[in-house]
């Protein structure tokens, strides 16, 4: 399964952490808005995001048990 195969919600592993997958979404950044695959962790008192890049969609998703990892 490829990056943009996930679908909104679905549980990603990255660097050990639980993220679900946002979809592609426009992010502001100080350089202007970007879109970005985007994943989300809720970590108790905060949330911690990742953004990658659209070429990323195209990389395979490690598969570790019954969970998805992305390297």
């Amino acid at each position: 399964m490829k990056v943009k195969d996930l679908e909104i919600d679905q549980e990603v592993i990255i660097n050990v952490t639980e993220y679900k997958y946002k979809g592609i979404q426009k992010v502001k950044f100080s350089t202007g808005p970007e879109q970005k695959h985007v994943f989300e962790a809720n970590l108790g008192k905060r949330y911690d995001y990742k953004y990658f890049d659209l070429p990323v969609g195209n990389k395979e998703l490690k598969e570790v048990g019954d969970k998805l990892e992305l390297k």
